[in-house]
């Protein structure tokens, strides 16, 4: 009888080792349930919505019958005991030391061996930072907004039921990536004053009360983050993701294959932001504080929201031109070396609209914007053409409420910098003495002289604005 224990943990060891193996298969009949849902809820016109639902149900149907078909493959193989102990299997199967045989088998299958070959990036299940049920939820969520927008609309009724009120004061800090934005971020959250969303309300971004409720975790090891710039982040610390609402809310008709367009903001999109805004702070621990996002896109719609709401602050965060430029290449190189080994690391980006560097990259277009950026992009002279359009924009917007920092003068005094941007938005909050900063980056190679001169009299005009 021993015999037909070791062969029952064998035969259902090699029946979860296909399971595992054919993994993707699951997630793919996981994500095509999700998208006939979300087929579902989609608006827009009736014919186009039942032939994307018909093509929907048709890959669910496919994936489906797959699944079975490999379920029926698994069973056969734990009965393969069965050809030796006849009538005897079952009952073998049914006794104690059965369960423990199938338990046994089933579990060696799930750490050995500990990678499978064929199970590679491409079927979406590869080497990654991110678990593949990390993946799986972020793609069956982010990938379809109409099901992550009905999560969202619900939790707003909820919030409103219970007293819950918009507020059009909020603060936006904004400019290009790489100009010290996310450690300005960060470290008003810190004071107590301001909210942010943060890691842990990936990938349910839309829905953060509903999942605090099912995933409400600590602040956790603190890790450099993937930019490699020194910055230590947890599952707490603020991070920009709240343009995973306006690319759902706008159906991403901003976002193009060759550019990101400044677009509208209609009205009723202004007030579910805001709605939005409330259902992020409800799910903080201060309800009191103050939105703050850092959204480097906010560009893109400041003028439009802007004639909607004289209320809300934004901070344009810049930086001397040519070492931002310098940096911005940088991590581009990096981006793109991280993406061709990681391709979860650009649909993670994308879902963010955070194309400012890596294979994914699209230069902004701005109605200010004479020509986009041109040329080779490992060369210091298109950077430097992005910085220009970015910062021609940012001085012809309205300047109400619009407040300029440099990055030269954060890092030499960010007490006092991020003292008088609480004080600008009449909140009440000390902020602690934090030591001065040097970040000295050598810039090698040489740029249009016209080209940076222009640049730097857009820095110079936006030092003085700053100081006003």
């Amino acid at each position: 009888m021993s015999g037909a224990w070791v062969l029952l943990t064998i035969s259902s060891y090699a029946a979860l080792l296909l399971l595992r193996r054919n993994a993707p298969l699951l997630h793919r009949l996981a994500i095509q349930s999700v998208a006939v849902l979300d087929g579902m809820l989609s608006d827009g016109d009736d014919d186009a919505k039942l032939a994307a639902l018909e093509a929907a149900t048709g890959r669910l149907l496919r994936a489906l019958f797959s699944f079975l078909l490999l379920l029926w493959v698994g069973a056969l193989l734990i009965g393969v005991p069965w050809l030796f102990q006849g009538e005897g299997f079952l009952d073998l199967l049914l006794s104690w030391q059965g369960i423990v045989a199938v338990s046994a088998g089933g579990t060696l299958a799930f750490f050995l061996p500990r990678t499978l070959p064929g199970v590679t990036a491409s079927s979406g299940l590869g080497a990654s930072s991110h678990s593949a049920l990390d993946q799986l939820l972020h793609r069956m969520l982010l990938n379809h907004p109409h099901v992550h927008m009905r999560l969202m609309r619900r939790e707003i009724q909820g919030w409103r039921k219970g007293g819950g009120t918009p507020r059009p004061a909020f603060l936006w800090v904004t400019g290009l990536a790489r100009a010290g934005t996310t450690s300005v971020l960060e470290r008003l959250v810190a004071t107590g004053a301001y909210h942010s969303l943060n890691y842990a309300n990936m990938p349910l971004v839309l829905a953060p009360g509903l999942w605090k409720r099912f995933h409400n975790p600590g602040t956790g090891e603190l890790q450099e983050r993937s930019h490699g710039d020194g910055i230590l982040v947890g599952l707490d610390s603020a991070e920009a993701l709240e343009e995973v609402f306006f690319r759902a809310m706008t159906g991403r008709n901003y976002v193009t294959d060759a550019v990101l367009e400044a677009h509208d903001v209609t009205p009723e999109l202004h007030s579910t932001y805001l709605d939005y805004q409330g259902i992020a702070l409800a799910s903080g621990t201060r309800p009191d504080a103050m939105y703050v996002a850092k959204n480097n896109n906010a560009l893109l719609r400041y003028p439009a929201m802007r004639r909607l709401n004289r209320d809300f602050h934004a901070v344009v965060m810049f930086r001397d031109p040519l070492t931002h430029a310098e940096s911005l290449r940088a991590m581009h190189r990096k981006y793109v070396a991280m993406q061709a080994d990681d391709p979860f690391v650009k649909e993670y980006m994308d879902w963010l609209a955070h194309h400012e560097f890596g294979l994914g990259h699209k230069p902004f277009r701005f109605p200010s914007t004479q020509d986009l950026p041109s040329g080779d992009l490992d060369s210091l002279d298109y950077w430097l053409d992005l910085w220009i359009n970015h910062y021609s924009e940012a001085l012809d917007l309205d300047a109400h409420r619009l407040h300029f920092v440099s990055y030269e003068a954060y890092c030499a005094s960010p007490q006092d910098v991020l003292q008088r941007i609480v004080d600008a938005t009449s909140r009440e909050a000390d902020v602690p003495a934090y030591e001065a900063y040097v970040n000295v980056r050598d810039v090698e190679d040489d740029v249009d002289a016209k080209r940076l001169a222009q640049a730097r009299a857009l820095y110079a005009e936006m030092v003085g604005r700053g100081q006003s």
